[in-house]
């Protein structure tokens, strides 16, 4: 029988595609979780410009919310982030096509 969550994990959310990142939040023990780091295009000025934003892609069982830091524990470089760099989750995030993945935005986040 199929266990669609132990394939996520295993095929998408594994070391081929995935990054682990140090979730940290206030009040809270540091938790590792396993994303996938792109970009999206967003229209900005009132459809004016394209401002690209950096989004993580998760298994909808990660406990991130809006306002935790995400700290990266390798580098990607061909996504231009090193070892330690800190990102904020912006805000809450959603939930994509069948609700087993979530989408969250992100900004930089001081040390």
């Amino acid at each position: 029988m199929l266990d669609l969550e132990e394939d996520l994990a295993t095929t998408f959310y594994g070391a081929d595609f995935a990054a682990i990142f140090t979730r940290q939040r206030p009040a809270a023990a540091d938790v590792a979780v396993a994303l996938i780091i792109g970009t999206a295009d967003e229209e900005a000025l009132e459809g004016r410009a394209l401002a690209t934003t950096r989004t993580a892609l998760m298994p909808a069982t990660a406990d991130v919310r809006a306002d935790d830091v995400l700290v990266s524990t390798q580098a990607l470089p061909g996504l231009g982030v090193v070892v330690g760099q800190r990102f904020r989750v912006l805000d809450v995030p959603r939930r994509l096509v069948d609700g087993m993945e979530m989408e969250a935005l992100l900004g930089s986040a001081a040390p």
